[in-house]
């Protein structure tokens, strides 16, 4: 007597496996090997399609199946499979809140985790633009550009069409785009300079101060975006102080595929964190 199949199950009805990404093993950059998990993704996807109203990676594949000859994935070409990657920028929600599929289940299904290798193979093939590798840096596009003076320079060409038109030209970037600005006093320089009057009285549960790692973004950009935040610990009596040592933390690099850039950051940020994690 045979014994009965385990019932396949429906994933996402608890806690949601994540598999680490073996990006250093020499498989996890076989393009062939990477077109064979791409196409057993598509065609699950494509029999689900419970991610259409996510970003546009989806949609885009949908199309691509129902426009070919077979509306099955096999009739997509290879080359457009890129076109559903150039699409997914790695916010992970298809996996953390819609994907039936991922693992515990047996179809052990990570779809931005396999975006993320095809981004990581292109970038190892070098089919990446000059312009991404730029806009990527963004600590050292915004060290640059917040510098005094070209910081003046940079915002307000920035708000002039000409200006916009040439980078609309060279760079990609719509001369209607929004385009954050540069501060030289940056948020960094802010909290470096700020005198806290708190005295951080410790719980149970914590010890009444905080650092602030201000990102790229908020330190070159929005540095009043930090300000209030200090504003709102210290209205609360928590002590605030600075990440003292801090880096991109990685993300631009890792939506291009650079993922040994990805690991410089995160060398140089966990250390700098667990220290200060240990300094209470």
């Amino acid at each position: 007597m045979t014994e009965p199949k385990t019932p396949v199950r429906e994933g996402s009805l608890e806690a949601p496996t994540r598999h680490a990404v073996d990006w250093k093993n020499p498989i996890f950059y076989d393009e062939a090997d990477l077109f064979n998990e791409l196409e057993r993704i598509y065609d699950i996807c494509h029999g689900c399609r419970r991610c259409v109203s996510l970003c546009h990676a989806f949609p885009t594949l949908f199309d691509l199946v129902d426009e070919s000859e077979t509306m099955e994935v096999d009739g997509v070409a290879k080359q457009d499979y890129w076109k559903v990657v150039d699409q997914c920028y790695l916010c992970d929600l298809c996996y953390m809140t819609k994907c039936p599929y991922v693992p515990p289940h047996e179809w052990n299904l990570d779809f931005p985790h396999t975006m993320l290798r095809a981004k990581a193979v292109k970038f190892k093939k070098g089919e990446v633009s000059a312009r991404d590798k730029l806009l990527s840096s963004t600590d050292i596009v915004g060290s640059l550009a917040g510098i005094p003076v070209v910081s003046g320079v940079v915002n307000l060409a920035n708000r002039m069409g000409i200006t916009r038109s040439v980078l609309q030209g060279v760079l990609g970037v719509h001369k209607n785009a929004l385009l954050p600005e540069y501060h030289s006093n940056t948020a960094q320089k802010r909290l470096a300079k700020h005198q806290t009057t708190i005295s951080p009285e410790a719980t149970d549960q914590t010890s009444g101060q905080v650092a602030i790692f201000t990102t790229c973004y908020g330190n070159y950009n929005a540095p009043d975006i930090v300000d209030d935040m200090l504003a709102v610990f210290e209205h609360n009596d928590i002590g605030v102080t600075a990440v003292k040592k801090e880096v991109c933390c990685g993300m631009p690099k890792m939506e291009l595929g650079d993922l040994n850039a990805v690991e410089q950051a995160k060398n140089s940020n966990i250390p700098a964190l667990i220290k200060m994690i240990d300094e209470g």
